[in-house]
């Protein structure tokens, strides 16, 4: 649904109501599209290690200072 920008502010807060029942909107700006307000996705829960098979597994030195920063330290 389209909607003005000077309707979206006035019923903001019904706006908002109606997107979280699933709806989206379309802000307009002299009859010009300017932005989308549309429900959030919905987040999966992520497990600890699930990149593991993408990234691989990390080196047993990996936390060991790097020779190239040793006069900093």
């Amino acid at each position: 649904m389209e909607i003005p920008v000077y309707d979206a502010k006035a019923k903001f807060s019904e706006v908002i109501r109606r997107v979280t029942e699933g709806e989206a909107f379309v802000v307009t700006r002299n009859g010009k599209r300017v932005a989308e307000i549309i429900p959030c996705r919905k987040r999966g829960t992520r497990k600890r290690g699930c990149l593991k098979e993408y990234i691989g597994a990390m080196s047993d030195d990996f936390n060991a200072p790097l020779d190239d920063f040793s006069e900093y330290q």
